[in-house]
């Protein structure tokens, strides 16, 4: 053979061992894989042609899930996926929290701890600080990074409005519309889940946020959440919001400002508020008379873990609710807790109050507390049921059960309209509820606590047709949900633990 075949020869054989190699099996033995070239080379071109042309909604929707670091690596694939990295929804949100734009530096008392890399955030925000809608600070332990990348936004937001900015500044920070801030609060240790440690923020920390706020004047979304303030910081807290974005705030979020009584004047200065979440402390006569001269459509009093006990909480005058009724009678009210713990909403007499949500495990449904909520609210309410599974065990016998305080709910407030049970209930109380709440349209209950079993005593407004109907139909689940059915005008079921525990209730005010 001649010197020029050997070489072509040669050349094949290390063609084809390159596109071949040595591949570890279950066994742990080495077997010679060969790949075929053509077959290879379809398959690649197949699979580049799928992600290449992806629509742009679809890509938008795939890079909202990734981090910042996967984002950067995915706009390496092509340039169509370059380009997606600059897409406006994919920057909708920009999480800032311990490990945010940071390297790993040594300390001689800590060890290894992750600080802030101020080159990274410099081209970060030079990059993408223009196109970023929302920002979210999420601090666990590390203030400091959280304290010292607000400095950075807020020194390049100023640079970029000076008289002749250099073109990396101009822009940033221009087009956020939304800042979340929630503070952890609860320094309590690890092994102590259940104690809990209340440290507010303030200071230099609470500073540098005011100054952000100051500079961002086209906020639409804020939220600061579990601050824990003293008095006299709470006070001044949302000076610089309201000289800034007065007109443009639709959502506000002010949940634990402080965990002593201090109303929050300042809500009531923003004349275009939609939806405002506070907590019961923080808000008083004087805040809702307000209020009343808004445009507020949502108020939500929020309580949770942090929040003081319901009995420390005073609520809101009579007087002043049935001025804000009158004033603006758009407004609905809307009572939620969330705590791990035993607790209860704050009752608002006279509030024209929508919902009340519990998603508090621990916490029971108690006959004075269901008998004063419809006293009061018997016109208002729409919505009321208890998140998530129960921590208790509910007693069996028809007595001791909810389901008498349950169908005179549906019974004297007739605007019911969603309703959760968690506790337990017999398939015959099902029946009679969703036969009389006439504009019942949501009806939630968990599979596990309903007992088949029609222990009613008979009504003398009763026919015997109808109760006979009940009987016979209590006596399966199959039948009940049957005949829920019909009434509801859909195909109903009873929720297993697993759907339950996926159930949030749609207040459907925006928030």
């Amino acid at each position: 053979m001649s010197e020029l075949g050997l070489r072509r020869k040669s050349s094949a054989q290390l063609e084809v061992m390159q596109k071949a190699g040595w591949k570890i099996d279950g066994d742990e033995k080495a077997c010679y894989i060969d790949v075929d070239e053509d077959e290879d080379q379809d398959t690649e071109n197949m699979i580049e042609s799928n992600w290449r042309y992806l629509p742009d909604l679809v890509l938008e929707e795939i890079f909202t899930y990734l981090t910042p670091k996967e984002r950067y690596y995915a706009g390496l694939v092509c340039r169509q996926w370059y380009r997606a990295f600059y897409l406006p929804t994919v920057w909708n949100n920009f999480l800032v929290d311990d490990r945010t734009l940071t390297k790993p530096k040594f300390n001689y008392y800590s060890g290894w701890q992750f600080c802030l890399d101020h080159m990274r955030t410099q081209f970060c925000l030079n990059r993408i600080g223009r196109h970023v809608r929302g920002i979210e600070f999420r601090p666990w332990h590390s203030f400091n990074n959280i304290f010292q990348f607000m400095t950075m936004l807020t020194w390049n937001i100023d640079k970029g409005r000076e008289v002749n900015p250099d073109t990396q500044f101009i822009g940033i920070g221009s087009r956020i519309r939304t800042l979340v801030y929630h503070f952890p609060c609860n320094m309590s240790q690890p092994n102590d889940p259940e104690g809990i440690k209340l440290f507010g923020t303030g200071g230099q920390l609470l500073r540098v946020l005011k100054e952000l706020l100051l500079r961002l004047t086209d906020l639409h979304t804020l939220k600061l959440v579990d601050f824990v303030l003293e008095r006299y910081e709470a006070n001044h807290l949302l000076d610089e919001v309201v000289c800034s974005c007065c007109t443009k705030m639709r959502v506000l979020n002010l949940v634990n400002v402080t965990t002593m009584h201090c109303p929050i004047m300042h809500v009531g200065l923003f004349l275009n508020l939609q939806v405002l979440t506070i907590s019961p402390q923080n808000i008083d006569d004087d805040v809702l008379s307000l209020l009343a001269d808004t445009k507020l459509r949502h108020l939500h009093l929020l309580q949770n873990c942090y929040t003081p006990n319901h009995l420390t909480i005073s609520a809101c005058g009579v007087k002043a609710w049935r001025n804000v009724k009158k004033t603006n009678p758009r407004l609905r009210v809307h009572l939620r807790l969330e705590n791990l713990t035993d607790g209860e909403v704050v009752m608002q007499p006279e509030a024209p109050v929508h919902s009340i949500t519990y998603c508090a495990p621990q916490t029971r449904i108690r006959a004075e507390l269901l008998v004063r909520m419809v006293d009061h609210y018997r016109s208002t309410l729409a919505i009321y049921g208890h998140e998530l599974l129960p921590r208790f065990s509910s007693p069996k016998p028809f007595h001791s059960r909810i389901d008498s305080l349950m169908l005179l709910m549906c019974r004297q407030c007739f605007n019911v309209d969603t309703l959760i049970i968690r506790e337990k209930v017999s398939t015959s109380t099902l029946l009679l509820i969703a036969q009389t709440t006439k504009n019942l349209q949501h009806l939630h209950v968990r599979r596990f606590a309903v007992i088949l079993r029609c222990d009613w005593p008979r009504h003398p407004e009763w026919s015997d047709e109808f109760y006979n109907w009940l009987k016979r139909n209590s006596r399966s689940y199959e039948a009940v949900e049957r005949e829920i059915s019909q009434i509801l005008g859909y195909k109903w079921r009873l929720l297993s633990d697993r759907d339950f525990k996926q159930l949030t209730v749609n207040v459907k005010s925006g928030a």
